[in-house]
């Protein structure tokens, strides 16, 4: 059967609905607020349980704790007022077709003591006035923060139990001011950051298990199995599973009721008809399998507000909706149930609903993550399992939907395989690029499948992998990956080398980690390298042994009984998700600074080891003044036809680029991380390119002091003129070593004037990206911003003029103004290529922070 019926992909006759649009303006209208309900619940019922302190918390534990939470929450059917950007109340003037928020507020904020909810207690009375991104907090939720949650949670957040675990295992004292080394380093807030502080996330549930057999379904297995285990443990983990879904059978009853509660409080009958539909929808699903289309989204829509409950917003995401929807969706237009125009106003509805809210951020965290959202990752398009075209009329909606709304969440990830996919398709998918400036991201199948099978997934598992989070692919519904588990920082990597194991940062004097040699005790660039090395494993070594440490720490105290009813692995195997019990377990390490050391590797290869134009020691000099009264160095280190650089393709940058990846993805790989799985490796930085640059001195590719470093896998800014060179750099790195995701992002200049022809070469370059050299897969990853260089320079000057200017970071999508001066200064100094040329454009950079 022919899956795309539609006669205009573009569906340009589509527009948003009244509705939305008064929903829309009410959204961009709203500030963040903190929302207290989750840790008023949580820190009451902990205590009057006596979970505190108690060093081992059971899925069945945690099971009962959030089936409280979901029973007691308030049932939001609609918001009438938000909080605008004066921190004033305003009439939010419309009705989403979905009951339920991920908070109590129109736009939240929640709130996880259990991890960083504590990062802001310093900032409560000041939090409304800070300057970058600043939240709504009610005088009562102060008190109710400062008496009735924070102070229960000083030692029992993960990083404080981390903290005594380690201390503990170590010393045998469970505090003290020798804290374990690899604490001391992620507080030094330069070397690697990990994740399993703030959250457990990263991952894609499997939606298509509840849809066929709802909750109930879910329910009555876990019982059966429950009544046939052996193990005390396993009972109490099926036990565990059936307590948590009927928690969420319950919340979604509670919307029911009040639903109608509130329809027998209108006389409008128009009004009164809406909220019996939706009664009638959340009384029946998500306990039930869903029949339509709308009882399809309600059902994806409930589970997510649960599984929010459960694990903080970062990076958890919703996998392929266009595939899990689709026969539902097929099956509601062909019965005349459903129209284009109700399907793409269901949609735009449930992307205003997934994007009700951010994560919690503290004024200093801004620095590292600011304007991020969660990063809630929607797939679409590619392949099936059996490696046939997946692209259907549902795919092309939710690209539309996306369009339509240009919202920071969801993020949209289109996957595309050449030569099985429609080329219309790729068509569309620049087009919206132009048209937004800035989603969705693209995803080559062909490299990605072959990643993911090079790290052990079978074909089946790998073509049906979803986007986590910001680019990291994995099976959907089956890969518990935590791909944010680790952040390293490879610059300093280079720091620790350059410095005999110590770091400017930390002060001269300081050992880190161990020596390696001097500068001047270097006779061969080899020798450099070797050393080099055994830094980056030192590294590596403490990354991963903090992240096995909080990994631990997670399994004695906050199983994840919702995710893991909601996932492919657990059921069968009667093991929580933190304890292995996905299909796929692994851990991911992204890598922040990689085109940067390259490009210091080849400088210190060709000018100091090669040409003999300078000794390392006086390189390190010159390091250290910030090139200052170095200008003719400095000009030759950053003139990419003395010094090769990365994107070039140039031999002698892009085999240390080879070198370097398969370096780092054999010190992952040989990691076996706590659930049994390994590492993998991916190149994307979020703005962590941007706040590690700022705590970092200059480095041996001329990059001085503060100035940020490159985002992803993207070449250097400003050292690549040729657009073809530089995509054929990247592409030439091996798939089988990007497994956790790449980024690369690139800058166009948009050409209204010749708009179908700059389309011409916006898909003539992706094509020739994805194109597979000999022996290759083919670039797998690449991302865009079509905005002029002035256009954002304006944007910093002018921010009231650009409220929805989207733009990607790395790996996801922000408003421009929401983000901090040094993450702004980046973007717009990112290189900017003309497609009707294939050259970069001139233009001047300040590489330093507006």
């Amino acid at each position: 059967m022919r899956q795309v019926s539609l006669k205009d992909l573009a569906l340009s006759d589509q527009k948003r609905s009244a509705r939305v649009e008064a929903l829309r303006e009410a959204y961009f209208r709203a500030v963040p607020e903190v929302c207290c309900e989750r840790p008023r619940l949580v820190t009451g019922y902990s205590r009057d349980k006596g979970l505190f302190g108690k060093p081992v918390l059971s899925p069945l534990d945690k099971a009962r704790l959030y089936r409280h939470v979901l029973e007691n929450r308030q049932p939001v059917v609609a918001h009438d007022y938000g909080v605008g950007r004066d921190m004033q109340p305003f009439q939010v003037k419309a009705r989403s077709l979905f009951a339920g928020s991920t908070t109590s507020h129109f736009k939240g904020v929640p709130m996880f003591p259990e991890y960083m909810g504590l990062a802001i207690w310093p900032e409560l009375l000041n939090i409304k006035q800070r300057a970058s991104n600043p939240y709504f907090l009610a005088d009562d939720d102060v008190a109710v923060l400062n008496e009735e949650v924070f102070p229960y949670w000083l030692g029992d957040s993960i990083i404080e139990r981390c903290r005594t675990r380690m201390n503990k295992e170590r010393t045998g004292e469970p505090i003290g001011s020798h804290d374990a080394p690899e604490m001391v380093l992620l507080e030094y807030l330069v070397f690697f950051l990990t994740s399993k502080g703030n959250c457990i996330s990263h991952t894609i549930p499997d939606f298509s298990k509840v849809l066929r057999v709802g909750l109930r379904g879910i329910i009555e297995e876990a019982q059966q199995r429950g009544r046939n285990a052996e193990e005390p443990e396993q009972r109490d983990f099926y036990t565990a599973i059936a307590e948590a879904m009927e928690g969420i059978v319950s919340f979604s009853r509670n919307l029911a009721r009040e639903a109608r509660r509130l329809a027998g409080l209108t006389s409008d009958a128009a009004e009164k008809a809406e909220l019996l539909t939706l009664a009638d929808v959340n009384e029946r699903v998500p306990e039930y399998p869903a029949r339509s289309f709308r009882e399809g989204l309600t059902t994806v829509w409930v589970c997510w507000t649960a599984i929010h409950l459960e694990n903080p917003d970062v990076g958890l995401s919703l996998g392929r909706l266009d595939q899990v929807l689709y026969d539902l969706y097929r099956h509601d237009v062909e019965a005349g149930a459903l129209s284009i125009d109700q399907a793409i106003e269901l949609l735009c509805c449930l992307w205003l609903k997934i994007g009700d809210h951010v994560p919690t951020v503290p004024a200093t965290g801004e620095q590292l993550f600011g304007g991020t959202g969660s990063n809630q990752a929607i797939t679409v398009g590619g392949v099936d399992a059996e490696g046939r075209d997946a692209v259907n009329d549902l795919t092309y909606l939710m690209i539309r939907a996306t369009e339509l709304m240009m919202l920071r969440d969801p993020n949209l990830n289109a996957r595309y395989f050449s030569g099985v996919n429609p080329p219309a398709y790729l068509r569309r998918l620049c087009d919206v690029n132009l048209n937004t400036g800035a989603t969705p991201a693209l995803h080559n199948d062909r490299a990605v499948i072959a990643a993911l099978t090079a790290k052990g997934d079978t074909i089946e598992q790998a073509r049906d992998y979803g986007i986590t989070g910001c680019v990291e692919p994995g099976s959907n519904g089956r890969f518990y990956g935590a791909t944010a588990a680790v952040l390293l920082n490879l610059t300093s990597v280079l720091e620790l080398t350059l410095y005999n194991g110590e770091h400017r940062h930390t002060g001269p004097g300081v050992l880190i980690s161990e020596r390696t040699g001097d500068a001047a005790s270097f006779a061969s660039f080899d020798a450099f390298k070797t050393a080099f090395v055994r830094q980056a494993s030192w590294m590596v070594d403490r990354a991963t042994t903090l992240n096995e440490a909080l990994g631990r720490t997670h399994q004695d105290v906050y199983p994840t009984p919702i995710l893991s009813s909601l996932f492919e692995g657990p059921m069968e195997k009667g093991k929580d998700l933190i304890f292995g019990g996905a299909s796929i377990n692994s851990s991911g390490a992204s890598i922040i600074g990689f085109a940067d050391v390259v490009d210091s590797l080849a400088a210190i290869q060709k000018v100091v080891f090669e040409d003999k134009a300078i000794a390392l020691p006086a390189l390190i000099q010159a390091l250290n003044a910030n090139f200052v009264g170095q200008d003719v160095l400095l000009a030759r280190l950053c003139n990419p036809d003395k010094t090769p650089k990365y994107g070039n393709e140039q031999p002698a940058a892009d085999s240390l680029a080879r070198w370097l990846a398969t370096t780092l993805d054999g010190l992952f790989a040989r990691k076996t991380n706590y659930r049994g799985g390994r590492y993998r490796v991916g190149y994307w930085t979020m703005t962590n390119h941007a706040g590690f640059g700022r705590l970092s001195r200059a480095t041996p590719n001329g990059r001085r002091d503060g100035e940020n470093f490159t985002s992803g896998m993207t070449p250097v800014s400003g050292v690549t003129p040729s657009l073809t060179k530089a995509l054929h750099s990247v592409a030439s790195l091996p798939s089988a070593l990007l497994a956790n995701g790449v980024a690369v992002n690139l800058k166009y200049t948009p050409d209204n004037a010749h708009r179908d022809k700059m389309l011409d070469n916006f898909v003539a370059s992706v094509e020739g990206y994805f194109d597979p050299a000999p022996g290759g897969q083919g670039g797998m990853e690449i991302q865009f911003n079509v905005t002029t260089h002035d256009t954002f320079v304006d944007a910093v000057k002018n921010p009231q003029k650009y409220p929805e200017l989207l733009v990607r970071v790395s790996g996801y999508t922000a408003y421009f103004k929401d983000l901090n001066p040094q993450m702004q200064q980046e973007i717009i100094d990112r290189t900017e290529y003309d497609l009707g040329t294939g050259r970069a454009v001139e233009f001047s950079r300040t590489g330093s922070s507006v």
